[in-house]
């Protein structure tokens, strides 16, 4: 198995062919997490993460991901949902791209938090399959892996 990172870049400006989702990946009363969609590219493939977490759980994701601006501060760390994703013989961390995160608070004990970030794979699977791993084991979110089929892709012009 080889090693890469996918690091976060935005997908091609053309417009991709949904193959995939959504897939409730983790459905609790704290925490759920599911794929939104995965969108197929010529060269490779987006895919578009949704997680709320509540209650305490929330909590948690707000203070692991809130501004590190005081250096003295011993309790500043920074976290954040780690994916994991494997196309065919590659296996790597993906960085998310513009999570977008928002918190509410309509009680002082009933809070939400939720992050949509999206991570492109520069490569589309020649298996079809992909394999997702998923968690945020500082808020609670225990990994979760997920084999998910995507069949060939759509967006491939088929060569003469």
């Amino acid at each position: 198995m080889r090693r890469r990172r996918w690091p976060a870049a935005p997908p091609p400006a053309t417009e991709g062919i949904v193959v995939h989702g959504p897939v409730e990946l983790v459905t609790s009363r704290d925490l759920s997490l599911r794929l939104a969609e995965v969108v197929a590219h010529p060269t490779g493939m987006l895919l578009r993460i949704e997680l709320t977490a509540r209650g305490r759980s929330a909590d948690l994701a707000r203070h692991e991901t809130r501004p590190l601006d005081d250096p003295d501060d011993p309790s500043a760390r920074w976290s954040y949902l780690a994916v994991n994703v494997q196309v065919d013989d590659m296996e790597g961390v993906a960085d998310p791209r513009h999570p977008h995160s928002t918190s509410k608070s309509d009680a002082a004990d009933a809070s939400e938090y939720h992050s949509a970030p999206h991570y492109w794979i520069r490569d589309y699977p020649e298996s079809g399959t992909i394999t997702l791993t998923a968690g945020w084991k500082e808020i609670g979110l225990l990994p979760r892996t997920r084999t998910i089929t995507l069949g060939p892709n759509p967006s491939m012009r088929p060569t003469r």
